[in-house]
């Protein structure tokens, strides 16, 4: 029998019995028998879904290299900036492509010119005169130049039609890409004009420079048009000294 002064707690004291009634290591043990509930998103993969997976993934990294592997970007040779082309860049091997004077001017007509003057030189009635077979165009260069340099202001006949507007200045432009232009256009359209040099514009700028009004059209037909612009092409150098005289045409009287 229990001692009833085992049943009386002191004031203040706490309801604990510390005494084990059961065997502590049978315990442990159902606990260890115990499962837990399985968490979610921790079951495996099947190992079927995993293969499966695999060929998916295999397949596709087969085909996009035959994709890759296969293309071929000699199509797009003509695009900007991309492969070769037929001006201003090479095809892979092959030699670079000079970018010729015309060609330079061409790009500089369609970027500041051919909004008046057309991309075929025509102009457009009553407002711009045109390009193509002017008298203002073929012949000297000291035309053109003078109009670039100094602009054109008042009223003009181009081709028997009658225009009156203004050209205006395009110095900015510096005297290399005016002569790329010029010559363009003096050999656009069936134009017959020869090429114009940085030097010719060069020369003519120094000349021209205390002019400060645009040129009336009177003023640029006072120019000659065989007038002589300095600094054009080298004429072809001379034989050197000792250098065999040539043969004289056949059925020519010898000298």
């Amino acid at each position: 029998m229990s001692n009833p002064q085992d049943n009386q707690r002191k004031p203040g004291s706490l309801d604990i019995d510390y005494r084990e009634t059961n065997n502590i290591t049978h315990v442990h043990a159902a606990i260890q028998r115990e499962k837990m509930d399985p968490l979610s998103g921790s079951v495996p993969v099947p190992i079927w879904l995993m293969c499966i997976f695999i060929l998916i993934f295999g397949w596709g990294a087969y085909y996009l290299g035959e994709f890759n592997g296969g293309y071929d970007g000699s199509q797009f040779s003509e695009t900007a900036g991309t492969g070769s082309s037929k001006k201003g860049g090479a095809s892979a091997g092959g030699p670079a492509v000079v970018e010729t004077q015309v060609d330079r001017g061409r790009k500089i007509f369609m970027a500041n010119c051919a909004t008046c003057h057309q991309p075929t030189g025509l102009g457009q009635p009553n407002q711009y005169p045109p390009l193509a077979g002017s008298e203002f165009v073929n012949g000297t260069p000291k035309r053109l130049a003078m109009i670039l340099l100094k602009g054109l202001q008042g009223p003009i006949k181009v081709e028997g039609h009658d225009f009156n507007g203004q050209m205006p200045v395009w110095a900015s432009l510096g005297d290399k890409k005016i002569a790329d232009v010029l010559t363009y256009i003096r050999q656009e359209w069936g134009n017959k004009g020869g090429p114009v040099t940085e030097k010719q514009i060069d020369n003519e700028k120094d000349e021209i420079r205390d002019h400060t009004d645009p040129w009336s059209a009177q003023d640029i037909l006072n120019i000659p048009a065989d007038a002589v612009l300095p600094g054009g092409e080298e004429a072809a150098p001379a034989p050197a000294p000792n250098a065999p005289a040539p043969a004289p045409a056949p059925g020519a009287a010898p000298q």
